[in-house]
């Protein structure tokens, strides 16, 4: 799966490679400048479950989603939509760009608003364990512990940290594991995740991921 691929997913890797790196370390000052403070009312069906434990069991089903695979389903149609024909405005083409851009939605609408998801996206923060994804060329990323805190500060309280570690396997390789840190920011209107960044301080894995996906 090389060829007129390669060198759009190259910047795509390197770009979400940075911001995976950058994100990760983001700073108690932004933190206060992105929130809003308000309640969330709970429903009927969560009355017993408070909005701390329903916040953090949505940000861990997103792990479980972007920190296990790869989705082979995903690397299918993002190799269709980014590669696939001579004319990028053609008919099929934009199909196939519809197609990704609906399982995208499918996958993470539950857990995210719209602008969440389109933003999240936009910047490579989902799926980014899985881009480099070539079935000749195949490795596996698994979930192996994740910690999910609410933010202590008064004024963040929709504000999730995220550690979490997770074991890289790949034919001929010692599998290794690797550690994640990241954030979530839930909307006070929707109660769904708003804002959504996942990445290393150290970025061995994502680099074993680049090399792999490079090798003849």
């Amino acid at each position: 799966m090389k060829g007129p691929l390669t060198k759009k997913r190259i910047r795509l890797f390197t770009a979400t490679v940075f911001a995976c790196v950058i994100t990760a370390g983001c700073t108690q000052q932004g933190e206060v400048i992105e929130v809003k403070e308000s309640e969330v009312p709970a429903t009927t069906e969560t009355v017993n479950v408070s909005n701390e434990e329903m916040n953090i069991q949505i940000v861990e089903a997103v792990l479980q989603q972007e920190l296990n695979g790869p989705d082979k389903e995903y690397v299918q149609l993002v190799n269709a939509a980014m590669g696939g024909t001579e004319d990028p405005d053609s008919v099929k083409q934009k199909e196939n760009e519809m197609k990704l851009t609906s399982y995208i939605k499918e996958k993470y609408l539950p857990y995210f608003t719209e602008d969440g998801v389109m933003v999240a996206e936009s910047i490579g923060m989902l799926f980014q364990y899985q881009n480099f994804y070539t079935f000749d060329k195949e490795y596996q990323i698994r979930l192996v512990d994740s910690e999910v805190k609410q933010s202590d500060i008064d004024t963040a309280s929709n504000q999730y940290h995220i550690k979490a570690t997770v074991e890289f396997t790949a034919p001929g390789e010692e599998p290794s594991q690797h550690e994640i840190e990241g954030k979530a920011i839930f909307s006070t209107k929707d109660g769904k995740i708003g804002g959504f960044v996942l990445g290393q301080k150290d970025p061995t894995l994502s680099k074993k991921i680049f090399e792999l996906g490079e090798e003849e």
